[in-house]
């Protein structure tokens, strides 16, 4: 009984040393920020037509996107930077007053693209470009959001990291410094990233042949902002 109490009394001794070293921690946050210049820009194309039949309704998206992959072609845009997102075929309806029902008024064809086009200053050009004559009320192409991005935002997120931790460091050891304890070592480290680029909304509908006369659209792609923030536990003694 004594030699049972003894080990019980041991296990209840080491548990509260580990908790006590546990709860000697020096929680800190760091972050860092980095600027890039974009130099790709994503955007959602959107190929639309309506019709009394889905067959005429498919018709004439086809030959939309014949027009649409022509400015792809002039744009110099490879294949692996142009994926269907969505393609749907469905029936159109009106609600009808006297009958007091939905009536099936034709079909319409969406076919939804993301495209990455890899020179920004084209950006503007790009959006005039996919306005045609042949463009009418029956189908039109659509962009829905831009978002500005950089091949080199990997490296920005690991720079950003490397600062952001070094600044917990320098934190930790100034609160140690001046609550007279050491530092040990590291415990825990965590980490966050965050972008100011989410996808611009446009939802620029290019149906009417009317845009075509306007002034040239301009973009300002501004900077992409990487921001990462780290949180770490340094043990002291």
């Amino acid at each position: 009984m004594n030699k049972l109490l003894g080990i019980l009394l041991m296990s209840v001794t080491l548990w509260g040393g580990m908790a006590q070293g546990a709860d000697r921690m020096i929680v800190v946050s760091g972050s860092s920020e980095k600027g890039l210049d974009p130099n790709m820009v994503n955007m959602t194309v959107e190929i639309w037509s309506k019709a009394q039949t889905a067959k005429q309704a498919q018709t004439l998206a086809a030959n939309q996107f014949k027009d649409v992959k022509k400015v792809f072609e002039e744009f110099k845009i490879k294949k692996e930077d142009i994926q269907t997102d969505n393609y749907s075929l469905n029936p159109e309806y009106v609600y009808d007053q006297k009958a007091q029902a939905n009536k099936m008024v034709g079909f319409r064809v969406v076919q939804s693209l993301m495209v990455t086009l890899r020179k920004v200053d084209d950006a503007g050009r790009f959006l005039d470009a996919l306005v045609t004559e042949k463009q009418t009320k029956e189908s039109g192409v659509n962009v829905n959001s831009i978002n500005w991005d950089s091949d080199k935002r990997q490296q920005a997120e690991t720079s950003a990291l490397g600062d952001a931790v070094r600044a917990t460091k320098m934190k930790a050891e100034e609160i140690a410094k001046a609550a007279g304890v050491k530092i040990k070592g590291v415990s825990r480290i965590s980490h966050g990233t965050m972008s100011n680029q989410p996808p611009i909304p446009v939802m620029r509908n290019f149906a009417m042949k009317a845009m075509a006369d306007s002034a040239p659209t301009e973009l300002s792609s501004g900077q992409i902002k990487v921001r990462v923030e780290v949180t770490a536990e340094y043990e002291i003694n």
